[in-house]
């Protein structure tokens, strides 16, 4: 049980590391346009606070150590989410090793920042009203597909089942 627990936060953090690794590959190559960590780390604190909805994030006074906020609580919610694909794969029966079945359980976790975030933050469903330069939909699509991959290298790679 202990191990299962350890293999399955070790899958959440190398599909994290290699969503965030892979994502500052495709920023460089300007495949996408994210939005600043900083701004991440500003709006978990204010969901913190009781206080999610914005009309603009970026318009909110800065917090201190937005970065030190915005890190943990990122690699928290990969690892919530790998144990929720180990965990449903497994109950499933379906097989977590199968790329096909990481990359669909990563692009649906789209649902977050397109849903929940991206509006609170008070830039519309799917990011459709992002700051400028910023290309929200397609960024969270290609850092979402990178986490499937990650989830299907750290499978892989550590054997975690549920």
């Amino acid at each position: 049980m202990v191990a299962n627990v350890f293999r399955t936060l070790g899958v959440g953090v190398i599909s994290t590391l290699s969503m965030d690794l892979l994502s500052v590959l495709a920023l460089r190559l300007r495949v996408t346009a994210p939005l600043s960590p900083n701004l991440m780390g500003r709006w978990f604190a204010s969901v913190a606070r009781a206080q999610p909805l914005h009309a603009d994030i970026a318009r909110t006074p800065p917090v201190g150590h937005e970065m030190a906020i915005a890190f943990p609580v990122h690699y928290a919610i990969g690892a919530i989410l790998a144990a929720v694909y180990v965990w449903g794969t497994y109950e499933l029966g379906w097989p977590a090793r199968s790329l096909a079945l990481a990359l669909a359980f990563g692009l649906c976790t789209n649902i977050f920042p397109w849903l929940l975030m991206f509006p609170a933050m008070g830039y519309g469903f799917f990011g459709a009203n992002g700051p400028a330069g910023t290309r929200l939909f397609v960024s969270s699509l290609t850092s979402h597909a990178f986490f499937g991959a990650g989830l299907w290298i750290a499978v892989r790679m550590i054997g975690a089942s549920g």
